[in-house]
């Protein structure tokens, strides 16, 4: 019995610090390296840059001025003696050319909804690289957290199933309790429940990850100590922080360009109202007062019944909108920091008041005193295993709040649309 626990002892006092043997070759990544992948290979981020070029190249558009028009009356003499095309010497032949020249401001109108379109685009795209880049970062330390703690729930798994071995072996020759095999049993079949939850939650991690670089790769995470330093409030006061979420956040950038982008509609269907100006010139051949007659010709609609009233009206109105949707993103963002805020300082104040490390550390060493009095027989199995389970739940408990306290921060940065505290 003796020798079981000395191995039983030899087991434990290696095992909690073994590594994974992954099946699946893991490509070590770091943080970094995850992003800027992220920023050349996400199509969703190319796509946008697209949309952004197309919409900026749409204010050059705005610049331009229309095109004159040219139009021509070629003589075919008169109803008692047809000559087509009767340009000749006797013949008569009629230019003319025409300018459209908006007035009220019209074409500079159009010039300032295009620049707000285009504003409004690219705010577009800061707000999905903001959105991915939280879903990104999410994914890493989720990915991380899952591995540190799967490598010791594999490591576990490994020496308990030798243990298993020596036991089953041991109760073949009748040296140790049939009862003492049934119970490392059901504690294996209990730690293999948790790893594999663990090996799926690691899998949708890795998944998400993927996608989001549109790689097949399987990857290994890696943080040092000083990333996770960043992870401070220090200084930082609410007051700033909600302020921040109001002149960066892109949604709210989103909701301001909608807003200007309604306004400046607003104006330029009231100008729409004004007739524009059609400026022209005009040359007879003969077929006026004198030969080789040349003209002025302006030209000009006369609003008697259509002013443009219906579209000036739905304009304001979408301004009035527009401006409630504004404050109402602003609301939101300011509700968001708030909370996102306040979850740290809980966080924080569970993290401040209770050294994880230091507790990780002396529950080791405890542990392994266990080992030790149980190879003495100070303890029983029973007991062993009520501090192994004991130990897996402590694994998983402080990767899961040390996960959730990072992510917190990154959802910080999110709600204030800054970066506050990652320093990569």
């Amino acid at each position: 019995m003796r020798t079981f626990r000395l191995l039983l002892l030899l087991f434990t006092g290696t095992g909690f610090i073994s590594s994974l043997q992954a099946q699946t070759p893991l490509t070590p990544v770091t943080l970094t390296a995850v992003e800027d992948t992220f920023l050349v290979k996400n199509y969703l981020l190319l796509a946008q840059r697209y949309q952004v070029d197309a919409d900026k190249a749409l204010i050059k558009q705005a610049k331009l001025w229309s095109n004159p028009s040219f139009s021509t009356v070629l003589g075919f003499g008169s109803t008692n003696n047809i000559k087509p095309f009767d340009v000749g010497a006797k013949g008569e032949t009629q230019y003319n050319l025409d300018q459209l020249i908006l007035l009220a401001g019209k074409r500079n109108k159009n010039v300032q909804l295009a620049t707000a379109h285009a504003t409004l685009s690219e705010a577009g795209f800061d707000e999905l690289v903001r959105t991915l880049k939280l879903q990104l970062r999410q994914s890493y330390y989720n990915l991380y957290f899952q591995q540190q703690t799967e490598k010791v729930l594999k490591a576990q798994l490994d020496n308990l199933q030798e243990i298993l071995t020596a036991y089953t072996t041991a109760d073949k020759k009748g040296s140790v309790a049939h009862a003492d095999v049934i119970r490392l049993k059901a504690l294996q079949v209990g730690l293999e429940n948790d790893y594999a939850d663990f090996k799926q939650q690691e899998l949708e991690s890795q998944k998400n990850l993927q996608q989001l670089l549109h790689s097949q790769d399987f990857y290994a995470a890696s943080l040092d100590d000083a990333m996770i330093a960043h992870y401070r409030l220090d200084s930082i006061q609410l007051p700033r922080l909600l302020a921040s979420a109001v002149q960066n956040r892109p949604d709210v950038r989103i909701a301001a360009a909608q807003y200007q982008s309604a306004d400046i509609n607003y104006r330029l269907q009231k100008a729409l109202a004004v007739p524009d100006l059609h400026l022209g010139a005009t040359y007879d051949k003969q077929g006026s007062y004198i030969n080789h007659f040349v003209g002025l010709t302006l030209g000009i609609d006369l609003p008697l019944w259509n002013r443009n009233q219906g579209n000036i009206q739905a304009a304001r109105q979408t301004t009035g909108v527009q401006q409630q949707l504004l404050q109402q993103q602003e609301s939101v963002a300011q509700t968001e920091v708030l909370n996102a805020y306040q979850k740290i300082k809980a966080l924080e104040k569970r993290y401040q008041d209770f050294d994880l490390h230091q507790f990780q550390q002396e529950y080791d060493a405890l542990i392994g005193e266990v080992a030790k009095n149980f190879s003495k027989g100070n303890i029983s199995l029973l007991q062993f295993i009520d501090y192994f389970n004991s130990y897996s739940d402590n694994i998983k408990n402080i990767n899961k709040f040390l996960s959730t306290r990072v992510i917190a921060y990154e959802e910080l940065n999110y709600a204030t649309g800054q970066e506050l505290f990652n320093k990569l």
